[in-house]
C-alpha cells in the first residue's frame, strides 16, 4: 500500500502543533506565577503532548498504523530541524531527539488501538 503523504503531513502539523502550542503555554503559565522555565518542564510538556499528538494520529491511520506512524516520526524530527535553525538546540540534541519521538510514536500509536481498533481483514473462504 502507497503512503498517503497528505496525511503524514496533516498528522506532522497535528503533532507539531499540539507540542509548539503547550511548550508556549507551558512557558506561559510557569512565567505568569514567576517562576523560571526549565528545560524538563517543557520536555514533558512536549512529551505528554506528542504521544497526544501521534495517539490521534494513530486513531486517524486505521490501516498499517505503525508505518504511517513512522512517517510521521520521521517528519516530525525533519520539521523539528527548525529548533536547531533558530538556536534554541543544538544539532547533537536534536539528533537525539529522534528516541524521544520514537518513544512518543509508540506510546500514542499503542494509546490509539484503545480508541480505534484496526479493522480486520477478511479472508475469502477456502473451497475444499
Amino acid at each position: 500500500m502507497p503512503i498517503n503523504w497528505i496525511a503524514v503531513a496533516r498528522d506532522v502539523s497535528i503533532v507539531f502543533g499540539l507540542v509548539l502550542a503547550s511548550s508556549f503555554a507551558a512557558a506561559q503559565l510557569i512565567q505568569a506565577t514567576g517562576e523560571e522555565v526549565t528545560a524538563l518542564v517543557i520536555g514533558l510538556s512536549n512529551i505528554f503532548w506528542g504521544t497526544v499528538g501521534f495517539a490521534i494520529s494513530g486513531c486517524l491511520a486505521k490501516v498499517q498504523r505503525f508505518k504511517h506512524l513512522l512517517m510521521v516520526a520521521v517528519g516530525l524530527w525533519l520539521v523539528s530541524f527548525v529548533n536547531v535553525a533558530m538556536g534554541l538546540t543544538p544539532v547533537q540534541f536534536w539528533a537525539v531527539g529522534f528516541l524521544l519521538i520514537l518513544l512518543m510514536m509508540g506510546l500514542g500509536g499503542g494509546l490509539s488501538y484503545l480508541f480505534v481498533r484496526s479493522p480486520q481483514v477478511e479472508h475469502p473462504a477456502s473451497s475444499a
